[in-house]
């Protein structure tokens, strides 16, 4: 296919040169219906913020364009199809639970998955088994799931219509997935990977290999997390050998998504489909002293390290995971950073999470950095106690009541985090970032994850599924009963 056209971008321009006068939505008309302070944020953009008109397509029922873009998404990632998402990685990983399972039907889940996998297992009303990965004892990240566990899993539950993984990790943490597809598919099951740190893996071989090359049945991409994609775009990919018909993929994405797609959003999916080509077009000797030049400037810049790789899994060239200096946290870091206007991706106990560029980035960065280091040291007393928060602790294999898709445990109400042990949360509690759930709603708050929020809060972590006051103490919503919690 002819990879040097964007489809969507140029039926937009044609659109626009014609001069159109509109009497459709948005009500923005194009942008001449603006008010001036609109017009001098978005007057660059308005023009193509159009709605489903002729020659334009239409995502839900594409035929043209729209539908173009697609096909060639697919070429390059090497799939049966791609389908266009304007509601990011949250969209796909619903889209494709909805797609792949029936109600009720026992689907083993990867723990540490994000919250939409989370809420796309509610919305199904299937009974997840929750398979939790090792953690590296160093660092406590992530390690994946081994083979041993799936396979476990698979004699207790034999029914079991498939599993769901997250791969990479937000910090770039990338095992081989190739043998537990095969596990998987040898028992007539399906995978749906949740790769969406992972859209820009074709670009070249210094990269993990794609859940796509390795079997997976569907996987999800956030294009705006490593490609030059506006926020909330995403793609959604079937694979070649997929055992889910792609017809129920479709209408899964089509019933998620809103009815009326913004278009800059598409045209940006077009965009970053064109640019990883060209990528994949370079050398990797020239990608990797790109990344690797642009790597060792922010550790010499700091005067840092960064996290040590366990075996068993590939880093993301893309990701550098800065350690912070012993006695201060990755939290106290990043604050020093951003008063620079350097703005990591996240932070954590002891790590700042930097995303490189495919490009090159401003030449005071690094400066900025150097800056804010010494600054730190300077200011900060080194008297934080680097030793890690517990890692989420790990079972195994931990099935769910039955009950976890409750709507309802009583009334909700609001307790300081430390006097909530023992008691069940009305809500999800997620450490954010990176937004994988600590406890379900429903759960009874007690044991070492009850631990490990406690040392997370006070170590200068926080949550989703909480109120913080103006003191800094947390507060849970916990489900109270007949006047009693």
């Amino acid at each position: 296919m002819n990879q040097n056209v964007l489809p969507i971008v140029e039926a937009l321009q044609q659109h626009n040169d014609k001069q159109p006068v509109s009497f459709h939505v948005p009500g923005h008309k194009s942008g001449w219906a603006m008010p001036e302070h609109g017009q001098k944020l978005f007057s660059s953009l308005l023009a193509y913020d159009q709605t489903e008109l002729t020659g334009l397509d239409d995502l839900h029922e594409a035929d043209d364009v729209i539908a173009l873009a697609q096909e060639l998404a697919a070429d390059v990632y090497d799939c049966a199809q791609t389908l266009f998402l304007v509601g990011g990685s949250t969209a796909g990983n619903i889209a494709m639970i909805v797609a792949a399972f029936q109600r009720e039907d026992v689907v083993f889940v990867q723990r540490d998955v994000h919250k939409s996998i989370i809420n796309g297992l509610r919305l199904a009303g299937v009974t997840p088994v929750f398979l939790y990965p090792a953690y590296d004892e160093g660092s406590h990240l992530s390690l994946g799931l081994s083979v041993q566990t799936v396979e476990e899993a698979f004699r207790l539950y034999p029914s079991a219509q498939g599993l769901i993984l997250t791969s990479p990790s937000y910090y770039g943490w990338t095992p081989v997935l190739r043998p537990l597809i095969e596990a998987v598919h040898e028992r007539d099951a399906v995978v749906l990977v949740d790769e969406a740190h992972g859209a820009h893996f074709p670009a070249s071989s210094i990269f993990p290999a794609s859940a796509l090359t390795q079997g997976a049945d569907l996987v999800v991409q956030s294009a705006h997390k490593t490609l030059p994609a506006l926020t909330m775009t995403g793609y959604l990919h079937i694979g070649k050998s997929s055992r889910i018909p792609a017809q129920a993929v479709q209408d899964a994405a089509s019933m998620v998504q809103s009815s009326s797609p913004s278009y800059p959003l598409l045209a940006s999916l077009d965009i970053a489909r064109k640019y990883l080509f060209d990528l994949m077009q370079t050398m990797d000797d020239k990608i990797t002293h790109h990344l690797y030049e642009q790597k060792s400037n922010i550790l010499k810049a700091a005067g840092l390290q960064e996290a040590v790789v366990p075996d068993g899994v590939e880093q993301d060239p893309l990701k550098c995971i800065v350690q912070a200096p012993e006695g201060y946290s990755g939290w106290i870091l990043q604050q020093y950073l951003e008063e620079k206007n350097i703005f990591p991706e996240l932070a954590d106990h002891r790590h700042v999470l930097f995303i490189l560029s495919f490009e090159t980035v401003p030449a005071r960065t690094y400066e900025g950095i150097e800056q804010a280091v010494k600054q730190m040291r300077k200011e900060a007393s080194p008297s934080y106690d680097s030793t890690p928060p517990l890692s989420p602790p790990y079972f195994g294999i931990q099935p769910v009541d039955d009950k976890w898709n409750a709507k309802s445990g009583g009334k909700p109400m609001q307790q300081v985090v430390e006097d909530t042990f023992g008691k069940k949360t009305a809500s999800d509690i997620i450490p954010y970032p990176p937004g994988i759930p600590l406890f379900l709603k429903g759960e009874t708050l007690t044991g070492e994850r009850f631990e490990f929020l406690c040392q997370w809060l006070s170590k200068g972590g926080a949550i989703q599924g909480g109120v913080k006051d103006r003191n800094g103490n947390w507060y849970i919503s916990i489900w109270k009963k007949d006047g009693k919690t």
